[in-house]
C-alpha cells in the first residue's frame, strides 16, 4: 500500500475560501504602496547562505537554528530565505543602485524557517514589507510608519499600537554593551546552556529571549536609551515629532530590540491589543515589525547608505481578519442560473460578455435544477441571483434578487432590462466598494 501524501508539516494549502481574503490583502498592499511610491521586488527564494549569516547575525535564533540550508550539486552552501530584507540590499547592491539619491520597495513573498510552529507562526510563511534607501532623515522612517499604519486601517485591522525605540548608533553600542554584561554577569551560572552561550556571543540578544525565566531579569536590564549619543537622540526626538504631527499614536518601548542584528536607531512594532484584552493571535500579537538598518548596505559591499524597511506576517494578518469577520469583497456580484439547450448558449454569452467588461459574474457550466443552482449561487456567497429562462429571454428583462436582503424586503427583487444590466450591475459593484469599506 503507497504511502498517503501530505503537505510538509508547516507548508499550508491555501485554497478558497480563504485565498480570497489572501488576495483582498495583496491587492490592497499594491494598490496602497504603489500610490506611495514603493515598487515591486521580487528576490530568489534562494540566496548564498553567506548572505543571512553576515545580515540577521550567526548568533540568532534564525541563523543557529532555523534556516533551510542545502548543498547544491556544485558543492555551494544555499538557504531558502528566512526574510527579505538581506536579498533585498543584496539587489540593491548588484544592481549599482546606490547612485540613486532614493530607492523605495515592497515585497510580497514566501519565506522559510525551521521553527517552533504555534499560531500564526508557519515554516513557510508569506510576508509582504517595504524597504527605503537613501535618505537619513527622520521623516524616511516615520514615511515607513505611516505606511504600514494606513495600510493596517485599510485592511481593517483596529487597535493596534505602535510601540517605539531607538538602538542609537554604533558609536553607541560598546558604553551600553559593557553595562549589559555587567548587569547579566553575576546571572550567568543560572542560565540554560543557550542562553550562556547568548550572553558570551552576542549579549543584547538575551533582551529578546524567548525563555520566560529569565523574563523578570531582563525586565531590569539597563536600557539603550540611556546611552544615545547626541545625533541618535536628536533623530529620535525627531521621529517622535513627526508622529505627533501625523496624529499616529505611540507608546515608548525600551526593551523593543527586535531579533535581527542589522537594526540601527528607530526600531518598531506595530501589537494587536483589543478592548477585551484577548487576542486571537494568542501572547504574540505583533503583526509589523521594522527599523533603521543604516550600516547593512555597507556592511554586505555596497556603499555608505541608510536604509528603512517593515515587514508583516501575511498569515497572522489572515488570521486576524477571519476572527474579526472580514469577508472578501471579490464575491460575484450576479450568480446566472441556466436553462438547457438554446437558453444555455445565450445566457453563457451574457455571462461572458459581463465578464469582459470586468464584472464579477458565476454560473455552474452543469446547469440542472434551479434550486441547486441557487444552493450553488449561496455557496459562492453570490450577491445576486437571475433565472435566465424562456420569459426572459423573450421579454430581454431579467428580473434579480439581491441575496443580502431578507425574503420580506420589497428591494429583494428587481427588473432590469437586460441592454441595462452591465451598468446596472456597475453600479452595485461601487455601492458594494462604498458599504464594505473599513
Amino acid at each position: 500500500m503507497s504511502q498517503k501524501l501530505v503537505a510538509v508539516k508547516g507548508m499550508n494549502d491555501l485554497m478558497s475560501p480563504q485565498i480570497e481574503l489572501w488576495q483582498f490583502v495583496e491587492r490592497t498592499a499594491r494598490e496602497m504602496f504603489g500610490t506611495w511610491g514603493y515598487s515591486e521586488i521580487r528576490t530568489p527564494i534562494v540566496e548564498d547562505t553567506a548572505l543571512f549569516v553576515r545580515s540577521v547575525g550567526e548568533v540568532t535564533d534564525i541563523v543557529s537554528k532555523e534556516m533551510y540550508t542545502f548543498e547544491d550539486k556544485g558543492g555551494r552552501s544555499l538557504t531558502m530565505r528566512p526574510e527579505n530584507t538581506a536579498p533585498a540590499v543584496r539587489a540593491y547592491i548588484e544592481h549599482g543602485l546606490g547612485q540613486q539619491p532614493l530607492t523605495r520597495w515592497y515585497y510580497l513573498g514566501p519565506m522559510f524557517r525551521y521553527e517552533r510552529m504555534k499560531t500564526g507562526r508557519y515554516r513557510q510563511f508569506y510576508q509582504l514589507g517595504a524597504e527605503a534607501y537613501g535618505p537619513a532623515d527622520a521623516s524616511q522612517d516615520v514615511e515607513n510608519i505611516a505606511l504600514a499604519w494606513s495600510f493596517l486601517k485599510a485592511i481593517g485591522i483596529q487597535h493596534v499600537t505602535l510601540h517605539l525605540n531607538s538602538l542609537g548608533d554604533a558609536a553607541d553600542r560598546p558604553r551600553y554593551l559593557e553595562a549589559l554584561k555587567a548587569y547579566f554577569a553575576p546571572h550567568v551560572a543560572t542560565f540554560s546552556e543557550a542562553a550562556r552561550d547568548t550572553f558570551e556571543r552576542n549579549t543584547m540578544r538575551l533582551l529578546d529571549t524567548k525563555e520566560e525565566a529569565l523574563r523578570p531579569l531582563v525586565a531590569g536590564a539597563p536600557v539603550i536609551g540611556d546611552f544615545l549619543g547626541d545625533a541618535a537622540r536628536a533623530h529620535f526626538d525627531e521621529v517622535q515629532a513627526l508622529l505627533t504631527k501625523l496624529e499616529i499614536p505611540f507608546v515608548l518601548d525600551r526593551s523593543l530590540v527586535r531579533g535581527l542584528d542589522y537594526y540601527t536607531r528607530t526600531t518598531f512594532e506595530f501589537i494587536y491589543e483589543p478592548p477585551s484584552g484577548e487576542s486571537t493571535l494568542g501572547t504574540a500579537g505583533t503583526v509589523c515589525g521594522g527599523g533603521r538598518y543604516d550600516n547593512l548596505v555597507h556592511e554586505l559591499g555596497g556603499p555608505e547608505k541608510p536604509a528603512v524597511g517593515f515587514a508583516m506576517g501575511l498569515d497572522r494578518l489572515v488570521l486576524l481578519l477571519e476572527a474579526l469577520g472580514t469577508q472578501a469583497p471579490l464575491r460575484p456580484l450576479l450568480f446566472v442560473a441556466t436553462m438547457e439547450g438554446e437558453l444555455k448558449a445565450h445566457a453563457f454569452k451574457l455571462v461572458t460578455d459581463l465578464r469582459l467588461k470586468g464584472l464579477a459574474v458565476d454560473f455552474d457550466p452543469r446547469g440542472g435544477k434551479i434550486k441547486r443552482q441557487a444552493e450553488r449561487a449561496s455557496a459562492v456567497k453570490a450577491r445576486h441571483f437571475v433565472v435566465y429562462g424562456q420569459s426572459e429571454h423573450e421579454a430581454k428583462v431579467l428580473k434579480i434578487k439581491n441575496m443580502d436582503l431578507p425574503d420580506a424586503d420589497p428591494n429583494k427583487e428587481v427588473s432590469v432590462p437586460l441592454d441595462d444590466l452591465a451598468p446596472w450591475l456597475l453600479n452595485a459593484s461601487k455601492a458594494v466598494s462604498v458599504s464594505s469599506s473599513p
